[in-house]
């Protein structure tokens, strides 16, 4: 359940924990965050301990850009949800509460905003687009091109504002802070204009804009591993695609080579020929042309949206429609199969222009496949086999899987809003400058002291270990930001040795770590009587080689999926300790299918230890389940007493 907060002139926020309510008058920090501006869907993404995160809305970690308007005094469910748009002073709905209306009234309800953005009436683009919506798109008074919707007409600036105003709330609701900084994506082929209305729009929606960012360099700061070379970025979303070639120096800056777009390709364009395909079939199984009908030729566009998504996936799709349309018999139930090679030869068109373009573009920048060392993609129709078989076969095989294409321009944003902020922040001698921890299992640099904490600081923490008993276990202290203990800076080691034991062979131990003013970091194992010292060196805390280790930690945020595997597989191993623990003292007296299904679940969790992510977790919660069972088994006899004490408690 969606909860409502407030936040009061004077900067008072509400946390809910628990159930309680705590009030704080402090003024929140700013946050930065990254916007994905999008045709179809736009994100917003922030930065958490130099990790990126795309914030969830309402439906997911994506909001609809769709855009439509509603009295006042109307209802609408999440009505809470709208924006208010001073202007006219009705209320905007945005997101899925405006696309779930195209249903209904699709003629009111505006989307794909962007493509119009700083275009004029005339533009041979907006005259194509005017035949392919069904919301009016008319011309401003000084020739733009504005929609008309609900009986008013809005700029593109004014639409896309209220989209802005969402991703806005999007972000407050997570993190309730008051002044929000951006960086925003835009296409490489914008133009000045175009650039200005959107910083107009970024303006009006209260966000302090830090800077626009072409989106396939966005793209490549979320992706790219390789530090030296040149790199291909592939974009193709609803409105157009782009490829860009980079040159990527050792310092990990990125510089254009040569960029190409063309807006007259794109998913929509995918999407017509489907709907045309929908089109003949029905008209010739069903003598009915729903060309003239609006609501009809919607709802085959939204199911055909959705097949083209699943055809990524799967070989073959039905296009599902029940009573869509009705005809001189009666209403119309749509069911036709859809093949991935029939969609490809319904599409090859379009295919071969995005070939031979990726070609010219590789001719003209004088580069082969042999000097590309990585190929980025972003947007959601990269995710289309044929496509990325193209690309693959235009520019070599070093495609990046690591990060999502639809959240890869979002991430870059994030990125680079984080490193704008981190270049201007100044260092300051009662703070720790970068954070202290120590390595734990398999490199990974667990943090205990985080970055900007204010001197002199002291943290204890307990450290989960499997020794047997007398045995010892080095463990090195660091100074940095980085998941991997070798892009940090080594501080020193101590030393633990189990001298208690354990029944489930996990042994935890304290680990004291402290930092006084003079920058020297004191560490203290349970037991030890002096604490080491380790002086940080003062070359370590300049500026320059700070932010040298920010930025490296924010580039290959990747890495952290190898921090979540660590912690995963030492959850695995306390778990699979338990179950044999129990086994070996209770084998005798659970039933005998409980004891089979264990030892499976033990067996199932000790060979996924080195497999698969997704299937380690499964198995590991497979197991957890396993072990709630057999830990609150109780013997029959027992299980009776226990439920005639109840019976003999409740009469009482």
């Amino acid at each position: 359940m969606a909860v409502r907060m407030f936040r009061t002139k004077v900067g008072s926020f509400q946390h809910h924990v628990r159930g309680c309510v705590a009030f704080s008058t402090e003024r929140p920090k700013l946050v930065t965050v990254g916007i994905d501006f999008g045709c179809k869907n736009s994100r917003v993404a922030i930065i958490d301990s130099l990790v990126p995160h795309v914030v969830d809305s309402e439906i997911g970690r994506f909001t609809p850009s769709y855009v439509t308007f509603t009295q006042q005094n109307s209802y609408l469910p999440y009505k809470w949800s709208l924006q208010h748009l001073d202007p006219v002073g009705n209320c905007v709905a945005v997101g899925e509460l405006a696309k779930r209306r195209m249903w209904r009234q699709p003629s009111d309800v505006v989307y794909n905003i962007k493509s119009l953005i700083g275009k004029q009436f005339q533009d041979p683009s907006v005259q194509e687009m005017r035949r392919r919506v069904h919301f009016s798109i008319i011309e401003g008074p000084g020739g733009e091109a504005w929609v008309g919707i609900c009986g008013m007409e809005f700029s593109p600036v004014c639409i896309a504002t209220a989209i802005f105003q969402k991703l806005k709330h999007i972000v407050l609701m997570d993190q309730f802070h008051d002044e929000l900084q951006a960086v925003i994506s835009v296409p490489a082929f914008f133009d000045e204009l175009q650039k200005e209305h959107i910083k107009s729009a970024a303006h009006r929606a209260g966000f302090k804009l830090l800077q626009l960012i072409d989106e396939p360099i966005a793209a490549a700061l979320s992706s790219i591993t390789t530090e030296d070379g040149i790199v291909v970025v592939f974009g193709m979303g609803a409105g157009s695609y782009s490829v860009t070639i980079l040159r990527v120096s050792p310092d990990r800056k990125i510089e254009i080579r040569t960029q190409f777009a063309d807006t007259s390709v794109g998913g929509d364009q995918f999407d017509d020929k489907l709907v045309d395909f929908i089109g003949r079939q029905i008209l010739e199984g069903h003598s009915v042309d729903i060309r003239g009908d609006i609501y009809a030729m919607k709802m085959v566009a939204e199911a055909v949206e959705q097949a083209k998504v699943e055809l990524s996936s799967k070989p073959a799709v039905t296009v599902s429609v029940p009573s869509f349309s009705t005809s001189v018999p009666g209403p119309v139930d749509l069911n036709i199969k859809i093949s991935r090679p029939l969609f490809e030869k319904l599409v090859k068109d379009l295919l071969g222009q995005i070939k031979v373009k990726c070609q010219s573009i590789l001719e003209d920048a004088k580069v082969s496949t042999e000097d590309i060392k990585e190929i980025v993609l972003f947007g959601g129709m990269t995710r289309v086999p044929k496509i990325q078989g193209i690309i693959c076969e235009v520019f070599g095989q070093n495609l990046n899987t690591k990060v999502n294409p639809e959240e890869a321009v979002v991430v870059g944003s994030a990125i680079q809003a984080a490193l704008i902020l981190e270049d201007e922040q100044e260092i300051s001698d009662d703070m720790i400058p970068l954070s202290i921890g120590f390595e734990s299992s398999k490199g990974i640099f667990t943090k205990v002291i985080p970055r900007h904490s204010t001197l002199p600081i002291k943290r204890t923490v307990k450290i989960p270990t499997w020794l047997d008993y007398g045995e010892r276990k080095c463990i090195r202290i660091f100074f940095g930001e980085h998941v991997m203990v070798q892009h940090n800076i080594l501080l020193g080691e101590t030393q633990v040795i189990n001298n208690r034991g354990s029944f489930q062979g996990c042994v935890y131990f304290e680990l004291t770590l402290e930092v006084d003013k003079d920058y020297v970091v004191k560490v203290r194992c349970a037991g030890d009587e002096v604490p080491l010292s380790f002086p940080i060196n003062p070359k370590d805390r300049l500026k320059e080689n700070v932010d040298k280790a920010v930025k490296r930690a924010l580039l290959d945020w990747t890495m952290t999926g190898t921090e979540i595997r660590a912690r995963l597989g030492n959850l695995s191993k306390h778990t699979m300790n338990t179950l044999d623990d129990v086994l070996s003292v209770r084998k005798d007296e659970l039933p005998e299918d409980l004891c089979k299904e264990a030892l499976n679940a033990l067996a199932d969790l000790q060979k996924s230890l080195d497999g698969d992510l997704e299937m380690l977790k499964a198995k590991m919660l497979s197991a957890k389940s396993v072990e709630s069972k057999i830990l609150n088994w109780l013997p029959p006899s027992e299980l009776r007493d226990s439920d005639h004490e109840d019976y003999e408690y409740r009469d009482a």
